[in-house]
C-alpha cells in the first residue's frame, strides 16, 4: 500500500505535462516557484545569523523541482535534494544543470542515513505538513536529527493552524477537516489511511496542527529552535505558516 504523500507523483506528472516548472504554478503562470517572498526573506534572515553555517552540505527533504535548494546553493553550498516523486526529481535535474546539486528519489521517512552522510543544513521544503501519520512524522524528524552535523541547522517551512475552517471549506468544496488533518475525496484504494465520510472515500493530505504543537514536536526531536516566525491565517491564506531555524 502507498503512503498518502506518494500521491505527489500524480501531481508532478500533471505539472510536467502542462509545462509548469514548480509546485504552486499554473497554466497562466508556469514559471511560478515555491520560493515566494516570505520564504526568501526567512532564508536570508536565518542564514545571516551568526550561528548559521556559511558553507558546506545542504540537504532538502521534499525538494520538489528544487527552487529552494537552488537558491541556497547559489550562496556557496553543495546540495542534495530528496523527494518521493520520480517526476519531481527528473524535473529538478533538468532545472539544476551546472549547479553543485544532486537529486535522489526516496521516502524521507525511510532513509538510509548512514549512506546519505552528514549535512551542515537540512531544509524541510514544505514537506512536513504532507506527512500526516504520527509515526511517520517521528521517523522523519529522527532522520533529520541523525543527518545533521553537531551544531547543524534545520530549517522548517510548514503550514500550521489555527485554520479559518469556515472559509477553507468554502474555498475547498468537498474537503474535510477533522482535528488537525485535511482530507480530500479520493478513489484509489491502493493508499494507506483511507477514511470513509458519509459513504465516500477520503485521503489524508495535510497535517495542520496548531503552531505551538509543531514547535513542541521539533523540540521533542532534540532540536533547539533559535529563530521562529508564525504568520496567522489572513484574507489570502486560510491557514497559518510557521518557519523555524533550529540547531542540533
Amino acid at each position: 500500500m502507498k503512503k498518502p504523500y506518494e500521491g505527489h507523483e500524480i501531481a508532478y506528472q500533471r505539472l510536467k505535462e502542462d509545462g509548469i516548472l514548480s509546485w504552486g504554478g499554473s497554466k497562466k503562470n508556469k514559471r511560478h516557484t515555491t520560493l515566494h517572498g516570505d520564504i526568501k526573506v526567512f532564508l536570508r534572515d536565518v542564514l545571516s545569523q551568526p550561528w548559521a553555517p556559511k558553507s558546506g552540505r545542504v540537504l532538502e527533504l521534499g525538494c520538489g523541482t528544487g527552487p529552494i535548494l537552488r537558491w541556497v546553493c547559489k550562496k556557496g553550498f553543495t546540495g542534495l535534494g530528496i523527494d518521493i516523486s520520480k517526476t519531481a526529481i527528473t524535473m529538478a535535474k533538468e532545472q539544476s544543470k551546472n549547479l553543485k546539486i544532486k537529486f535522489k528519489q526516496a521516502d524521507v521517512c525511510d532513509l538510509n542515513v548512514k549512506l546519505i552522510g552528514k549535512f551542515d543544513i537540512v531544509i524541510d521544503g514544505l514537506c512536513l505538513h504532507c506527512i500526516t501519520d504520527d509515526k511517520d512524522r517521528k521517523a522523519y524528524l529522527k532522520n533529520v536529527f541523525s543527518i545533521l552535523k553537531d551544531r547543524g541547522l534545520f530549517i522548517l517551512l510548514t503550514m500550521c493552524g489555527p485554520i479559518d475552517r469556515k472559509r477553507f471549506l468554502q474555498k475547498c468544496e468537498g474537503y474535510k477537516i477533522v482535528k488537525k488533518i485535511i482530507y480530500v475525496p479520493f478513489e484509489d484504494n491502493n493508499y494507506e489511511k483511507l477514511t470513509i465520510f458519509d459513504g465516500k472515500t477520503y485521503l489524508r493530505t495535510r497535517y495542520v496542527a496548531h503552531w505551538k504543537d509543531i514547535l513542541h514536536e521539533i523540540r521533542r526531536a532534540g532540536l533547539k529552535p533559535k529563530l521562529i516566525r508564525y504568520n496567522a491565517n489572513n484574507f489570502k491564506d486560510t491557514f497559518g505558516t510557521l518557519t523555524i531555524g533550529a540547531r542540533k
